[in-house]
């Protein structure tokens, strides 16, 4: 099976490689890609834990956990309150506004430390020189939920950042 899926990536990418090279952009549903990129998934939906519990891989859990709280999650509020990102609630895709924003920060119980997950919608694609690519479409901050007795329950959405696509 290791040989059949490595063989498969150099065939697509000798394929890809072959093709005419150019600059030009077109709109895959409102993800822009080069022209001739072959798109592997459209809308790949994957989540990273950013706390330790008994339902993930402490692994996985060290590696990003820093990270996650220690820069993405700040700078994604810094770019939300200097309006060069949008916040949309999860559930009506509606936009939030700042205030909202600050008042979801201001909620009693609320900090940044407890978003818990962080959920990427990406768009991965091999380009015209078959470089895999990857863009983030949008990301959703997840928060812990217990129940009364104290167990962990899964997450709750806080709200949904998307991100412009980018003219390559």
């Amino acid at each position: 099976m290791k040989y059949l899926l490595t063989g498969l990536v150099v065939t697509a990418m000798a394929f890809v490689s072959c093709k005419n090279n150019t600059t030009e952009i077109t709109n895959t549903s409102d993800k822009i890609t080069p022209i001739n990129a072959n798109i592997l998934e459209d809308s790949l939906v994957y989540g990273i834990v950013t706390h330790v519990s008994e339902n993930i891989d402490t692994y996985e859990n060290d590696r990003f956990k820093s990270f996650l709280h220690g820069k993405l999650i700040s700078a994604i509020f810094e770019k939300l309150y200097d309006g060069k990102l949008k916040a949309y609630d999860f559930f009506s895709d509606k936009e939030l506004s700042i205030k909202e924003i600050r008042e979801i920060e201001k909620a009693n119980g609320f900090s940044r430390t407890k978003i818990g997950k962080v959920q990427f919608n990406e768009q991965w694609y091999f380009d015209n020189n078959g470089m895999l690519n990857k863009r983030v479409n949008s990301m959703t901050f997840g928060i812990e939920s217990y129940s009364n007795q104290g167990n962990f329950t899964g997450y709750n959405a806080l709200f949904t950042i998307k991100f412009k696509p980018i003219a390559q």
